[in-house]
């Protein structure tokens, strides 16, 4: 393989011309060094080898040698039509992943919309019945909280059992 002669050679050249370079720099650079060459390694050895049957300078066009050139061909032209698919292929894969992150953020957008909706519903349904109750606890003991004391009870301002499940029931609807 022709790479092999260059292996470690083109690393230490390139790790000799950065002189500024710190140690986790240099290590860095040489960890992606040898990830390209594991990369044109693979391309390498990937690479089919064409072996063309070349007739010698005295020979004349025998009967086999139509049927030769009929196979390299053939041989060639499945290759392209595999190049062709392979392409094709790549960019049916191409416009899915688009079109399905397009599909995603537009649900996370209307996901988003809804969720601010449902907050803003909650939220008016808090104030009117702090509203509500802010009227009645004018005439409640001095004792209790004028909010009704949901932080006191520990609801988290959710409120007593029952009043969530008159919000709950209200959301249903």
């Amino acid at each position: 393989m022709a790479l092999q002669h260059f292996v470690g050679h083109s690393q230490d050249l390139a790790l000799a011309a950065a002189q500024a370079v710190t140690a986790e720099e240099r290590e860095e650079r040489q960890k992606e060094a040898e990830k390209l060459e594991e990369k044109l390694r693979f391309i390498v050895e990937k690479i089919p080898d064409r072996r063309y049957h070349i007739m010698g300078s005295n020979a004349g066009a025998g009967s086999g040698e139509f049927h030769m050139y009929r196979a390299s061909r053939r041989r060639e032209q499945e290759r392209l039509e595999r190049l062709d698919e392979d392409w094709e292929a790549m960019k049916k894969s191409e416009e899915f992943q688009r079109k399905q992150e397009e599909n995603q953020r537009a649900d996370e957008e209307r996901t988003a919309k809804k969720r601010a909706a449902r907050q803003k519903k909650k939220d008016k349904q808090k104030a009117k019945k702090q509203k509500q109750e802010g009227g009645a606890a004018g005439a409640a003991p001095a004792g209790e909280q004028q909010d009704g004391g949901d932080a006191a009870a520990g609801g988290g301002g959710s409120g007593s059992e029952e009043e969530d499940g008159k919000v709950e029931a209200a959301d249903l609807d």
